[in-house]
């Protein structure tokens, strides 16, 4: 990859007025030297938002549709054959109909008729190799991906529960269709592996560029249960591990913390250094100090002790479990559908989990719509968590 690919643009965009977020996607892509870097007319291009789940734009759960009608609009007008698609995660079916639904919902219909392009309705899938990956060698997915010139991937800048942030990298984890994805979590629970079953998809489908919705994002519990945070950003760049190092800056991470960008250190896809050339904006000018993270699952112990039998029971008690809110909890069965290891059962109206077999993936939090399903440590959890507060305390 060209060093300038690895460079990253960073324009202010305070809100969703459609002429400042076309101005400002504009402004960002130009700063890479425009779309003739990354396309050619008459190129098949897959833009590809995040669609984590079907719930409207303001709930920040998904990229929202302004930037993604721009995103289409620039490069329909480019001269480029343009199919918005995307899979939503856990249980949803992947059917023409759910995805009709999800691309009304999430507003990428509207989008899509607004630029004069094709939404990827079609539930048809197809299995791209991976020679060069660390954990899988080849993937199912979605036929638009598959079967794209170029990919656009337009993701949205939020937290995540077990990936720590979820941004561009993440973002291509949507090509795969339905329950492919629970599949994976199931095969790959720790989140070293899941980070490099990340950077296996994203080298097997080579997304040429990177656009992100940082103009309203999610901090907390996300990447769907937490609370919208204005950051006012859109982002652009040639690498995805580029992009989110700068991100994760802005919304106050040390990059180093992102288990998917140590993962990229690790393999040499960037330098161990972690700089990276930004265009435009001084990133300290848009980081949010007080920006909320995730808090601290299994990987915070995992890090810092070699593994072992005792010590894979001691990370299994200290992780952080889902704990249900039974007041919230309307009984709809999308845990139990999303869950990769079928421990969640739906009981009297309300779930319950198995957590002698619940691997922590988290799935389960991320696809309930109620914010029904909450992170908490057991007992022994929660000891040990004192035990190493204390110890920090005393250091």
């Amino acid at each position: 990859m060209s060093q300038e690919n690895d460079h990253v643009s960073l324009v202010r965009c305070e809100n969703y007025d459609p002429d400042q977020v076309m101005d400002a996607v504009r402004k960002a892509i130009g700063l890479l030297g425009g779309l003739d870097r990354f396309v050619s007319p008459g190129q098949r291009v897959l833009v590809k938002p995040n669609l984590l789940q079907g719930v409207p734009p303001e709930k920040c759960v998904t990229t929202h549709p302004e930037v993604v009608f721009a995103v289409a609009k620039l490069l329909k007008d480019h001269g480029c054959q343009v199919t918005i698609a995307d899979s939503a995660g856990g249980e949803t079916p992947f059917t023409t109909a759910r995805l009709q639904k999800l691309y009304e919902v999430t507003g990428m219909a509207k989008s899509a008729e607004r630029a004069g392009v094709t939404l990827g309705t079609e539930a048809r899938y197809m299995e791209v190799p991976s020679p060069q990956g660390k954990v899988v060698k080849r993937f199912q997915v979605i036929a638009p991906a598959a079967e794209a010139d170029v990919i656009v991937v337009v993701s949205k800048a939020k937290t995540h529960v077990l990936t720590t942030m979820t941004g561009a990298i993440k973002c291509i984890f949507g090509v795969l269709p339905g329950m492919e994805k629970p599949s994976l979590h199931g095969r790959m629970p720790e989140v070293d592996s899941f980070s490099d079953m990340l950077l296996d998809l994203n080298e097997a489908v080579r997304p040429h560029l990177q656009i992100m919705d940082a103009v309203m994002g999610m901090e907390g519990e996300g990447p769907s249960g937490g609370d919208p945070r204005h950051i006012g950003a859109i982002l652009a760049s040639g690498n995805c591990v580029s992009l989110d190092i700068v991100a994760a800056t802005i919304m106050s991470f040390r990059p180093e913390e992102i288990p998917a960008i140590a993962r990229a250190v690790a393999r040499g896809m960037v330098d161990s250094d972690l700089q990276v050339k930004v265009l435009g904006e001084d990133p300290g000018s848009l980081t949010v100090a007080d920006f909320k993270h995730p808090p601290r699952t299994k990987s915070a112990l995992g890090n810092k002790l070699a593994r072992g039998r005792v010590v894979t029971r001691l990370l299994r008690a200290y992780a952080l479990r889902p704990a249900i809110d039974r007041e919230r909890c309307i009984g709809c069965g999308i845990c139990a559908r999303s869950c990769p290891q079928k421990v969640i059962r739906i009981v009297r109206g309300k779930a319950r989990i198995k957590y002698g077999k619940c691997i922590r993936c988290y799935c389960c939090h991320e696809m309930c719509q109620e914010k029904a399903i909450g992170l908490e440590r057991s007992r022994g959890g929660r000891l040990i968590a004192r035990i190493m507060e204390d110890r920090k305390a005393r250091t």
